[in-house]
């Protein structure tokens, strides 16, 4: 019975005192495979990105690395909901710089500080947005209609 108490309390973030944990009352860290599924970094042609979002604590962990990201977006549709694009490219002078597939709701790229045109595709319907990146961070608060259906 007391095991069952302890492991009520300990579970309900309750401090407990105790002499020695007993190992079959140990409880693995609750938010262990929650840690493994955040995003990572990722690279594509070069290009290093950080994309993801979706839950509360992907959203939040996104949000804390932000200041690693010169160019910052946030899909969403008309009420407000996140969404995502089928597709993100980046071209700087023509030139395609990245593409990246399932794109949002956050996206955060390594870029150089220049003049991009950002083209992001929605249900096989394409967007485009011009975008400047200076020393600083530019974030883009992408809101569609297409990213509602």
């Amino acid at each position: 019975m007391k095991a069952l108490v302890a492991l009520a309390l300990a579970l309900s973030g309750a401090v407990i005192a105790t002499a020695a944990p007993s190992p079959e009352l140990q409880v693995p860290f609750a938010d262990e495979s929650a840690h493994a599924a955040l995003p990572r970094v990722q690279s594509a042609q070069g290009v290093d990105y950080l994309n993801g979002g979706a839950g509360l604590d992907e959203a939040g962990y996104m949000k804390a690395r932000a200041s690693e990201f010169p160019l910052q977006f946030i899909f969403s549709g008309r009420g407000g909901e996140y969404g995502v694009a089928d597709r993100v490219t980046l071209r700087k002078g023509g030139e395609q710089i990245v593409s990246i597939p399932d794109a949002g709701p956050y996206l955060m790229v390594k870029v150089p500080p220049g003049r991009y045109t950002v083209e992001a595709v929605f249900d096989g319907v394409a967007e485009q947005r011009s975008v400047a990146v200076g020393n600083g961070h530019s974030r883009v608060d992408w809101n569609t209609r297409r990213a509602s259906d």
